[in-house]
């Protein structure tokens, strides 16, 4: 069987787990999002609406 180890969640380990999710995960994510919105974009451009006027 498997044995799991709860342990206690401290106030130091929520704040670099807030930080890491602030600072790191959701830029990274909005950035991604940015691109692909972006690239959808350039790529509809190309195969069917054209250039804007």
């Amino acid at each position: 069987m498997d044995k799991q180890i709860n342990l206690p969640v401290t106030a130091k380990s929520e704040w670099k787990r807030f930080l890491l999710l602030a600072f790191v995960a959701l830029p990274v994510v909005a950035l991604l999002l940015i691109c692909t919105y972006g690239f959808i974009v350039w790529f509809g451009q190309i195969l069917w609406w054209g250039l804007p006027k």
